[in-house]
């Protein structure tokens, strides 16, 4: 299993990706399908915030992508985390997880902070419980045309 960075022919699959979780995208951005451009739009904007827009692949082929941010202060802060849903409850998301902090930790990274979305159940608290990090405090995010209560976690690694 590997993290790249995206590149331009892997939109479509990115695109792919977050149309296979339609409750997430219901849950996040009040639409159940996102097109190549809107992708495009959010590559580009993280990228202009500091993010980087990673590929998440098993055996060459694409299973989730991850963004993250590393501060100046070696604080990592991971945006989104998602697995394509044919490859969900399966032990994977662990597996990139562990992966990803495996990664960061060689970056010099302190501590990993993800906001998770909470105003809908089931909800993926208990996910990132397993992975060890711990609720700091409920906040409020805004996505798209969409504001959503989140449970501020943290892990120190």
């Amino acid at each position: 299993m590997l993290i790249r960075e995206i590149e331009d022919k892997d939109l479509q699959v990115i695109t792919d990706i977050y149309n296979s979780n339609e409750e997430f995208l219901i849950h996040h951005l009040w639409h159940d399908r996102v097109d190549r451009d809107f992708i495009l739009h959010e590559i580009t904007e993280m990228k202009e915030h500091g993010f980087f827009s990673t590929i998440i692949e098993d055996d060459g082929k694409p299973v989730g992508i991850i963004d993250y941010m590393i501060r100046e202060d070696k604080s990592v802060y991971l945006s989104l985390m998602m697995l394509d849903k044919k490859m969900q409850s399966k032990g994977i998301g662990a597996g990139v997880y562990r992966l990803f902090e495996e990664m960061v930790l060689r970056l010099g990274a302190k501590n990993i902070r993800i906001d998770v979305v909470n105003d809908h159940s089931p909800n993926v608290i208990p996910f990132w419980q397993k992975m060890g990090f711990v609720g700091q405090y409920e906040d409020s995010m805004t996505w798209g045309d969409k504001t959503s209560k989140v449970l501020v976690m943290k892990k120190f690694i």
